[in-house]
């Protein structure tokens, strides 16, 4: 498993984009914030190398975390990387539909400590996964 993976994370808020980049690249992992979703598709598209996990903001103006999701979801290209959806709160009816469109794992807008720890058990899990499936 290669230590630096590439995280691509979309959130509206500057200051939640500028709190998960310093908290993924203190974690040794690189990241690419954008702040609105049609840019990240199109890089997304573009882009020969993909990220290696993507994190999208539920709420967001204009293309929002699930309309996100299911575009990427139909993309031959883009529909096996793995998704993390943030958000506040997760109603248990929220949950069930976004793990019924393919989300890999859910994770909780939170404090500094907790956010660091449920980014780094995420991080920790998937690709600790990943390396033992190669």
């Amino acid at each position: 498993m290669k230590n630096s993976q590439t995280l691509f994370y979309l959130d509206d808020d500057d200051d939640d984009l500028d709190f998960f980049k310093e908290i993924a690249e203190e974690l040794g992992h690189t990241v690419r914030g954008f702040s609105e979703g049609r840019i990240m598709l199109l890089v997304l598209e573009t882009e020969i190398k993909k990220p290696d996990m993507i994190f999208l903001d539920v709420h967001m103006p204009i293309l929002n975390g699930q309309e996100i999701l299911e575009i990427i979801k139909k993309s031959d290209t883009l529909k096996k990387i793995p998704i993390v959806m943030v958000s506040g709160a997760y109603p248990k009816k929220l949950v069930k539909h976004f793990s019924d469109l393919g989300v890999d794992y859910m994770m909780k807008k939170h404090h500094v400590h907790d956010y660091r720890e449920s980014l780094k058990g995420i991080l920790d899990t998937h690709f600790k996964k990943t390396k033992v499936a190669s």
